[in-house]
């Protein structure tokens, strides 16, 4: 784990605002898994973890998309003084006009509990470009 992105990563999440009842903090693809080896940041109820670098491909490959205009990671708790853990999210947000039962299947590889409208709040929601909409894949 490289312990200077996590600080970075930690005090961008922290501009932002910690998560809370007001809602939970979007960062970046690159943000969350440049320097994250925890398998327990995300996917952690998976049987087989396929690994963050699958994850953090997949998902880049997902951004890449015609139709996407964003992908976010949602972080749900963060552990500052537990310097073994990278800070934890069970969210990704993806802005894009495909359906959502399609989306879905984007995902299949990262084996998420579930894909659909976004039905959380996020703090730093970007704009959605029109014709866009929120799905957020969830692993419990």
């Amino acid at each position: 784990m490289d312990q200077q992105k996590r600080i970075a990563l930690i005090e961008r999440i922290k501009e932002i605002g910690l998560p809370d009842q007001s809602g939970i903090p979007l960062v970046s693809l690159e943000d969350f898994f440049e320097g994250n080896d925890d398998l327990g940041s995300i996917g952690c109820n998976l049987m087989e973890h396929p690994g963050i670098a699958f994850f953090y491909d997949q998902l880049k490959a997902i951004r890449d998309k015609e139709n996407v205009s964003n992908v976010l990671v949602g972080i749900y708790e963060v552990e500052e003084s537990d310097n073994t853990t990278w800070p934890f999210s069970e969210t990704v947000y993806v802005a894009t006009s495909e359906d959502p039962e399609n989306v879905f299947g984007w995902f299949s590889p990262l084996q998420p509990d579930s894909v659909g409208p976004d039905m959380t709040g996020a703090k730093n929601l970007p704009d959605i470009p029109d014709g866009h909409e929120i799905c957020v894949a969830w692993w419990d």
